[in-house]
């Protein structure tokens, strides 16, 4: 078969060639005499509706059924609220109020109301969010997707949704029938009248049932029993997978309107820059430039294509003034961490909470004053970028009728804000759209891109703007995982029990940089959490924090501060163990006698992973667990070191994130965030030089490839405890796991990441 060199010389004289959409969209068929036919659609989806033609009219690219119903109406449809309309061919839509990264919230959401709802899955259509006050959730009085808390703290108010729903389309058939509403109950997408069999669908009820919801007091609906749950607690398949195959799932780099020009961005590579001045007259001589001006960040510049937008945006002449980003240098940054740890006069105790009692430094010192012996260890972790595949990009529109945007955001609700503080204009105005995410992982939760496709949209009024930034961009201006130098001093018993242990760490204040209010007195607690995790109840423990004043900006990246603290903790849990002579998982089982359910856990995982049986020499398994996110993680890792090479064979995981909504996803996402922990583990880093990040793209930034990644065995318990968090907490495992197991291997003891920095090749 003759493959074209393009997309444009494969394409017929007078025919537009092929958009990456309508490539995507094309069906391909291998026909039983083993031909290939390639059938092409090149008309739009029928999932969206066209974006507005009228002069003057805001285009919007929203799924079909997308648009909002108004609040507190009633619609003919039967809209009960901003979750949940269902219309008279029995149809029934639901809107997820939160960001779907390809962690399952679009699903898993929408399955907990049509559950309790009683819904035909079936028949059940879930649409993208938007931002919406309806969508605040009451527990953390915020639109937002982060910390594992989606499932977790909509669960009980979607449940109630769907119920009181359920309850107003009893109602309503009990009213038709003049029968009490006792003698009725439901079956999917349908009510029952138990003695006649009479049954009415939900869309004949519709109307009536949204009245009835409207008009009737607010009471506690009477929820399902877990074992009536037909929805929760059940695999099934995704209904984002067949818009994410064709092509039809609009992310937010698909975002396509009429009339739309593209931005690109000129901006220093150093970390903390700002213009001074540029060539404006030569940007707009270049071809398909329509504009290009300031704007805080750098130069923007308005083309005709993204591509061209790009191409004049390197071609910008520009001047920077980037004298504050001298000291940001790999090894000073390094030496300033290492100063630091030994600066007492500087540390802050970390923040404590109930039931951890105060911090008691004098106690801590005295009992490490008589240990019967002393250990001291010293960790270090890098800089890290969040890699999503999808670079950051927004679709702003600002026009006389107000302002619309399409993002992919984890912050809704601050990013609406941001963007009425910068157009002027009112809440009701201000219109912002949620697409698909292509990875998040903590970076897309900061709005930067966000507000500088507003900025740029409303120098260039009445014509919807995407900016796209490059890959290069995306690394070199990340909100980076802080990096992090720790020492741990440890104080053991005449019977080798830990008597005191003290962890200071070292580095940039995240809880600083994002501007969120300091307890006085106290060091960073995104820097702190679980430094020495508390579920082990050691005595006379201490923490403090050193902080190291750079202009790096950081942020939050998948599992926040256990991304690193779990690493410090568990590595010395793990040393702890094997100085005194004590099997690493049995010492852990004791610490944690007290809790059954990390018991359980710990138990799992040594059990899947064959824990003490005999290895071949210069194999080995190690073990860590976690706690976070209301869940436990506990992880086996095996590896063989031959010959300075490093094979990772398997890692066995159980994890127990109380009640599940969906198996699959669960297991999905916790193999995802083995996958993420274990890239970085071996890998993950951004050094400094010149002021500016070294590493630009994946060739010098590289994730795990397929063929590298090991086994992966998720064995989740079965609890009937509340949901919790699936989606971050088995990064943090996997580097402890892996270190300890590379130490059983071959008596290497590694405490600095990346591991493959360490003079160890991949094998």
């Amino acid at each position: 078969m003759n493959h074209p060199r393009s997309i444009n010389e494969a394409t017929p004289a007078g025919q537009r060639p092929l958009s990456r959409r309508e490539f995507l969209e094309a069906t391909v068929t291998v026909a039983a005499s083993g031909g290939l036919l390639v059938a092409c659609r090149s008309t739009p989806s029928p999932d969206a509706h066209p974006a507005a033609a009228a002069d003057g009219a805001a285009p919007a690219l929203i799924p079909r059924g997308a648009a909002p119903a108004p609040r507190e109406t009633v619609a003919a449809n039967g809209v009960f609220n901003v979750y949940l309309e269902l219309t008279p061919d029995n149809e029934v839509f639901i809107t997820n109020p939160q960001t779907e990264m390809g962690q399952g919230v679009h699903d898993a959401l929408a399955k907990i109301i049509a559950d309790e709802l009683d819904a035909d899955w079936a028949r059940v259509t879930v649409r993208p969010p938007y931002f919406d006050e309806g969508f605040i959730n009451p527990l953390t009085k915020r639109q937002r997707t982060a910390n594992s808390e989606s499932v977790t703290v909509y669960f009980e108010l979607l449940r109630k949704l769907g119920a009181t729903a359920r309850a107003a389309l009893i109602d309503a058939a009990a009213q038709r029938w003049n029968v009490p509403a006792e003698e009725c109950s439901t079956r999917p997408s349908e009510v029952v009248h138990v003695a006649t069999g009479r049954r009415l669908g939900y869309g004949e009820l519709a109307a009536a049932a949204a009245a009835l919801a409207a008009a009737t007091p607010a009471r506690s609906p009477r929820l399902k029993a877990p074992a009536d749950w037909r929805l929760i607690g059940t695999a099934t398949p995704r209904k984002d997978t067949p818009a994410k195959c064709d092509g039809s799932a609009v992310y937010g780099i698909d975002v396509r309107l009429p009339g739309m020009v593209y931005a690109a961005l000129c901006r220093s590579p150093a970390v903390d820059a700002k213009l001074l001045d540029f060539d404006r007259a030569a940007v707009l001589g270049l071809p398909g430039v329509i504009d290009a001006f300031a704007i805080p960040d750098g130069v923007a510049v308005i083309a005709d294509s993204t591509w061209r937008a790009r191409r004049a945006a390197e071609r910008v002449q520009a001047r920077f003034d980037s004298s504050r980003s001298a000291g940001v240098e790999q090894k000073r940054i390094r030496e300033r961490m290492q100063a630091a740890l030994a600066d007492d006069a500087s540390a802050l105790p970390a923040r404590s909470f109930p039931p951890t009692p105060p911090p008691d430094r004098a106690g801590m010192e005295a009992a490490l004053a008589g240990a019967a012996k002393r250990l001291e260890f010293e960790y270090e972790v890098p800089f890290l970028a969040h890699a999503a595949l999808e670079p950051l990009c927004c679709t702003a529109y600002v026009h006389e009728g107000g302002c619309e945007i399409w993002a992919p955001s984890q912050n809704p609700d601050q990013a609406h804000s941001a963007a009425m503080q910068i157009t002027g204009l009112p809440r009701e105005r201000v219109r912002f759209n949620v697409t698909f995410v292509g990875g998040g992982f903590g970076r897309k939760w900061d709005n930067d891109f966000v507000i500088q496709a507003v900025q740029i949209a409303k120098a260039v009024p009445g014509r919807p703007v995407k900016l796209t930034w490059t890959r290069e961009q995306d690394f070199e201006h990340d909100r980076y995982r802080p990096a992090h130098r720790v020492r741990t001093r440890v104080g053991l018993g005449a019977d080798s029990s830990v008597a005191a242990i003290h962890s200071r760490i070292a580095g940039i204040s995240m809880w600083k940089y994002q501007g969120r209010p300091a307890a006085p007195g106290f060091g960073d607690l995104f820097a702190t959490g679980a430094l020495i995790d508390p579920h082990y109840r050691f005595p006379h423990t201490y923490i403090d924090f050193a902080e190291t004043d750079l202009p790096i900006p950081v942020g939050t990246w998948r599992s926040v501060s256990l991304s690193m603290n779990g690493f410090f903790s568990e590595s010395a849990v793990d040393e702890i163990a094997v100085i005194t002579g004590q099997d690493p998982y049995r010492f852990r089982r004791e610490l944690l006698a007290h809790d059954p359910r990390a018991v359980a856990v710990l138990d799992l995982a040594a059990e899947k992973s064959g824990w003490g049986q005999p290895l071949p020499k210069g194999r080995g398994r190690g073990i860590a667990i976690t706690f976070g996110f209301a869940s436990i993680c506990a992880q086996v890792v095996e590896v063989t070191v031959a010959k300075g090479k490093l094979k990772v064979h398997r890692i066995v995981c159980a994890f127990d994130c109380g009640t599940i909504v969906d198996p699959r996803n669960v297991e999905a996402q916790i193999q995802g965030g083995m996958v993420f922990g274990l890239s970085a583990a071996l890998n993950g880093e951004v050094s400094f030089a010149d002021g500016g990040a070294e590493q630009h793209n994946f060739d010098t930034g590289p994730l795990l490839r397929f063929q590298e990644c090991p086994r992966f065995e998720v064995y989740a318990v079965s609890s009937t405890e509340k949901p919790s968090g699936a989606g971050e907490l088995s990064v943090p495992p996997v580097a402890p796991a892996l270190t300890a197991a590379i130490h059983a291997a071959s008596g290497r003891r590694i405490r600095r990441l990346p591991v493959l920095k360490d003079g160890l090749g991949l094998g």
